[in-house]
């Protein structure tokens, strides 16, 4: 259940940041390289919580969320360490792919976790 919360926060670190960083296209000045670290950490700690959920129970949607989280974090870590200057994104549509698969990822977790509780009722 914490994992969940946890993963739930990193999702929502990356999508603000995209929203901030991607589509308002805001000048982050001398913050895009904190903006930038806090990304990658949230993408990593999406990959590790459902890696993790992966390993104690393997069930189609944590394989899935476990795929789909790496995908995401390994297209945001992409993004933005080519990043030049005060951009948070190297590529928009690299940035895209992977905040939409990071918040799929916490999306099919939450899913399964949900199956999981009513299928041992």
């Amino acid at each position: 259940m914490l994992g969940i919360k946890i993963m739930s926060v990193a999702g929502a670190v990356v999508l603000l940041a995209y929203v901030i960083g991607g589509i308002a296209d805001a000048d982050l000045g001398s913050n895009a390289a904190l903006v930038r670290v806090l990304v990658v950490v949230a993408a990593v700690v999406v990959a590790i919580v459902t890696f993790q959920a992966f390993s104690h129970h393997a069930t189609p949607h944590t394989i899935s969320a476990m795929v789909v989280g790496l995908l995401g974090g390994a297209s945001l870590a992409s993004t933005v360490t080519t990043a030049k200057g005060h951009d948070l994104y190297g590529s928009e549509p690299m940035a895209l792919v992977g905040t939409v698969a990071v918040i799929a990822a916490v999306t099919i977790a939450q899913i399964g976790q949900t199956r999981t509780k009513e299928s041992a009722r």
